[in-house]
C-alpha cells in the first residue's frame, strides 16, 4: 500500500500518544518521589542521626532532579498536543518545534545520570545506608532517555516524510489550479484582448483635469498678446493696430 499522507499523519498521532504516556510516567515516578520525601522519608524505627543524613543526602542528589521531573512530565503533554495539531492542519514548520523538547528531556537525564555517579563517592565520610530508590533514580533516568531516543528516530522518520508529502501535495494543487479549464479560459481571454487605452481606465476626475488643462492653455493665449497672430499687411499685432487705431487723431477737413 502506497505511503500516503493520510497514514503520515496516524502514525504521527500515534507517536505523540506514545510520548504522552512517556511524560505521564516521568510525571508519575517523580510525582511519588516528591510524596515519599515530603511524608514517608524517615520511618520512626530509623535512627534520627541516620536519618538526618539520609535527608541530606536525598536533598544534595535529588530534590532539584525531582522538581524538574515534575516539570518535565507536565510540558511534555503541551508540546505533544501542538504537534498533533500541526499534523492535522498540515503545516511540518510547526512540528518540528517538538525536537526542543525532545533534546531537552534527553540532556537533563544525561546530566544528572552522569552527575550522580561522579558524585556518589561523595558522601563515604557520612554515615549513611544506602536506599533502594537511588538505583531506581538511576534506572528510570536511563529508561526515560532511551524511550525518548527511539522516539526521536521514528519522529524524524515521520516529520521528514510527512514535510515531503506535504510540500508534493501543495505542488500537485497549484499545478492542477493552472492546469484547470477556468484558469485556461481566463488566460486565454488575457492574451487575446485588445489593448487598453490609457485614457478608458481614467474616471471623472481625469476628464476633470484634462478640460481644467485645455482651458488653460486657451486662457493663456488670448491674455497673452505676443502670441496674437498679425493682421495682413501690418508689422504688428492685433493689439498694437487697436491701440494705434483708437490713439488716431480724427483729420479736419
Amino acid at each position: 500500500m502506497a505511503c500516503t499522507i493520510k497514514a503520515v499523519v496516524n502514525f504521527g498521532i500515534f507517536l505523540a500518544i506514545l510520548d504522552i504516556l512517556h511524560g505521564l510516567t516521568t510525571a508519575g515516578f517523580y510525582g511519588y518521589r516528591f510524596i515519599a520525601h515530603s511524608f514517608y522519608l524517615c520511618p520512626r524505627e530509623l535512627d534520627i542521626t541516620i536519618c538526618q543524613n539520609k535527608i541530606y543526602i536525598y536533598e544534595q542528589r535529588y530534590t532539584l532532579r525531582t522538581y524538574i521531573g515534575l516539570g518535565e512530565g507536565v510540558i511534555t503533554p503541551v508540546f505533544d498536543i501542538i504537534y498533533i495539531v500541526a499534523l492535522v492542519k498540515h503545516m511540518p514548520w510547526l512540528t518540528w518545534l517538538w525536537l526542543f523538547k525532545s533534546f531537552g528531556v534527553m540532556g537533563i537525564n544525561v546530566f544528572y545520570i552522569s552527575r550522580w555517579m561522579v558524585r556518589s563517592g561523595s558522601f563515604d565520610h557520612i554515615t549513611y545506608q544506602p536506599q533502594e530508590y537511588e538505583e531506581l533514580f538511576l534506572l528510570v533516568g536511563a529508561g526515560l532517555t532511551v524511550a525518548q531516543l527511539a522516539i526521536m528516530v521514528l519522529y524524524c522518520i515521520i516529520g521528514g516524510v510527512f514535510t515531503y508529502k506535504v510540500a508534493e501535495e501543495r505542488t500537485r494543487s497549484r499545478r492542477s489550479l493552472h492546469r484547470s479549464p477556468r484558469m485556461r479560459k481566463a488566460l486565454v481571454l488575457a492574451a487575446t484582448a485588445p489593448p487598453i487605452d490609457v485614457y478608458d481606465d481614467e474616471d471623472e476626475g481625469g476628464s476633470v483635469v484634462r478640460a481644467t488643462i485645455d482651458n488653460h492653455f486657451v486662457n493663456h493665449g488670448l491674455s497673452d498678446s505676443t502670441h496674437k497672430l498679425p493682421l495682413p499687411g501690418s508689422n504688428g499685432s492685433i493689439d498694437q493696430v487697436g491701440r494705434s487705431d483708437t490713439l488716431r487723431q480724427p483729420t479736419q477737413v
